[in-house]
């Protein structure tokens, strides 16, 4: 399927339709239903063509029509409000269709609300069958051999934290986070461990196994996940695990993939690294390579450029250990 011309007019749909289901202050949580990183969905509002694939699962998640979305022919809901029942949803599902859709006369809005909430219901109910759920709960905490999850961090680009948030949130917290769990029941994932960079690979132990722990609770400190990592032994202090946001390091490191640092890991030449860069928003992901007085920070996916930035400019690097996959 090709994607339509009018780029212009497809991101203007595909923001009308986002706020038109999930709110004005709904564009993280639309991505996240179309399977995208937040950073990334907001170049296809911005004018950046959207993937097919991706319209097509903006229209399945909304219920909207996929020809109205693509070429702008047409209304957003043509059938108007769906009936119950019709899709074949487990009766749970249907249960919850019928206590939180909106009843009644349907306005746009309304028929809009009550087509996602149906869309996700299915998707639900054919991704995760009862018989195997994808989490499981288990009686488990952390042990000295957790390694915590303490945030988030971009592949992607660097904001300006005065240019978006204005002081709203705090930017030391996430180094706030990680000197508190330098010293030292949920439930419970598989993972995959791999190499953070290929000419490492060698290096990798054989086991590679790894299990995300998400606590019913967070600790004193604020953390609610662990990676327990075998083949990595006991991890050294100050060993942290971030969740990657954003597709610049694709295929190496996916959206949504953990990797594995620690402060005390010097960066090193041409290898994946964590990048705190002085008045920007939280830390990136990136290939690093140093050149005298400066630092590149460089992508793998071609379509982000490569930042370039002066030796004083980084507050602090760190390399990739490894990264977990779920």
């Amino acid at each position: 399927m090709a994607a339509p011309r009018d780029e212009g007019g497809l991101s203007r749909r595909l923001a009308e339709l986002r706020a038109m289901v999930f709110g004005p202050r709904g564009r993280a949580a639309f991505a996240r239903a179309v399977g995208v990183s937040p950073s990334t969905y907001n170049y296809y509002e911005k004018g950046r063509p959207a993937p097919a694939d991706i319209l097509a699962r903006a229209a399945e998640v909304t219920g909207a029509d996929l020809a109205w979305l693509m070429t702008g022919r047409g209304t957003p809901f043509p059938e108007g409000p769906p009936k119950a029942g019709d899709i074949g949803l487990s009766h749970p599902a249907q249960d919850i269709l019928e206590r939180f859709s909106p009843g009644g006369a349907a306005s746009p809005e309304a028929a809009a609300a009550r087509a996602a909430l149906r869309s996700l219901l299915a998707r639900m109910d054919k991704t995760l069958p009862a018989e195997k759920p994808a989490w499981e709960p288990h009686p488990c905490a952390p042990t000295p051999d957790s390694i915590p999850v303490v945030g988030r961090t971009a592949a992607g680009i660097l904001a300006s934290w005065e240019e978006w948030f204005g002081g709203h949130e705090d930017p030391g917290m996430l180094e706030r986070l990680i000197r508190q769990v330098e010293g030292k029941a949920g439930r419970r994932r598989e993972a995959d461990l791999k190499a953070a960079d290929p000419q490492a690979e060698a290096d990798q132990p054989r086991d590679r196994s790894a299990m995300l722990t998400q606590l019913s609770a967070p600790t004193p400190e604020g953390v609610v996940e662990f990676l327990d990592v075998p083949g990595l032994g006991r991890p050294e202090p100050g060993t942290f695990a971030l969740r990657v946001d954003g597709d610049s390091m694709a295929p190496r490191i996916l959206d949504g993939d953990l990797v594995v640092s620690r402060r005390s890991a010097a960066p090193a030449a041409g290898r994946t690294a964590i990048v705190k860069v002085r008045d920007r928003i939280g830390v990136t992901v990136k290939l690093w390579r140093p050149e005298g007085d400066r630092v590149h920070l460089i992508p793998i996916n071609e379509a982000y450029q490569q930042a370039l930035h002066l030796r004083t400019d980084i507050a602090w690097a760190c390399r990739v250990l490894c990264v977990v996959r779920l």
